[in-house]
């Protein structure tokens, strides 16, 4: 597993929503058919990238992830630094990638230096291994709904809602992004063992539909 050089400061939150649930809003598809359910209200909820594009959802966040592109498209730049200054809930970027700052990296994430000057918490990735301890070892990326996957887990979250999150889904029931779909299965086989006790609930799945402990349509 790699060590993280940069994560340190993730310790702060440690447990810090121990037994309650959260609800992750990515921006496939399915995020558009979104509608609150019985307990969705109490739920922390987390949003990704530009998820900025449904207003009602980033009215009701409480974290907010961004990663590749900062640098590579000036709309999507402007859309978070509007949300990084205008909103107080907590923001993280994908700023470091083993031991690298992106910026060495060219994906266009943002700088560490950048992040924190719009009031965003730079966070490490690795490309290789899950880890339940963020604060000493590098989260996997890949995707952007991973770290705040493993970040959820670190942070005591029971039961985890999967909205939007479609695989890389584009056309047809099966189809999706194969890439993302086999880190999915290496997450399933990480959180069953080290948080086999948390659930993980897809919310209108189409590439994830039967992977986790329960489907629910609303």
């Amino acid at each position: 597993m790699y060590k993280s050089k940069f994560n340190r400061h993730l310790e702060q939150f440690k447990d810090i929503h121990l037994g309650e649930d959260a609800i992750i809003f990515a921006t496939g598809p399915r995020v558009k058919q979104y509608k609150p359910f019985e307990g969705s209200e109490k739920a922390i909820k987390v949003g990704l990238n530009r998820i900025y594009t449904s207003d009602r959802l980033l009215e009701s966040l409480d974290y907010y992830y961004f990663g590749s592109h900062y640098y590579m498209d000036s709309e999507h730049r402007k859309n978070i630094k509007y949300i990084c200054t205008q909103y107080s809930f907590t923001k993280f970027a994908s700023a470091y990638e083993e031991g690298k700052s992106h910026g060495d990296i060219n994906r266009g994430n943002i700088s560490p230096e950048d992040a924190v000057k719009i009031g965003a918490v730079p966070f490490e990735n690795n490309l290789s291994y899950f880890t339940n301890d963020p604060a000493n070892y590098c989260t996997l990326g890949h995707s952007i709904v991973f770290p705040p996957l493993q970040h959820m887990l670190y942070m005591g979250i029971k039961k985890i809602y999967l909205v939007g999150c479609d695989g890389g889904f584009t056309s047809g029931l099966n189809s999706g992004d194969s890439h993302l779909l086999y880190w999915w299965k290496r997450f399933k086989k990480f959180k069953d063992k080290n948080f086999p006790n948390v659930k993980i609930v897809s919310i209108n799945p189409v590439s994830l539909k039967g992977w986790f402990e329960e489907d629910i349509y609303v």
